[in-house]
């Protein structure tokens, strides 16, 4: 929902602002590098 809303925002956010949207979000498996990939590939293909 978080990321959704910030391509929504911003379609094509850098890393700082994908790093500012997901604050707070916690993810016990630790892949935020992936999940940040996954904002950057969506933006590109631009799909929100």
């Amino acid at each position: 929902m978080a990321a959704a809303a910030l391509l929504a925002r911003k379609p094509h956010p850098t890393d700082a602002d994908i790093d500012a949207a997901m604050d707070g979000i916690l993810c016990r498996c630790g892949t935020y590098q992936r999940i940040r990939r996954a904002i950057h590939r969506a933006a590109k293909e631009g799909t929100p």
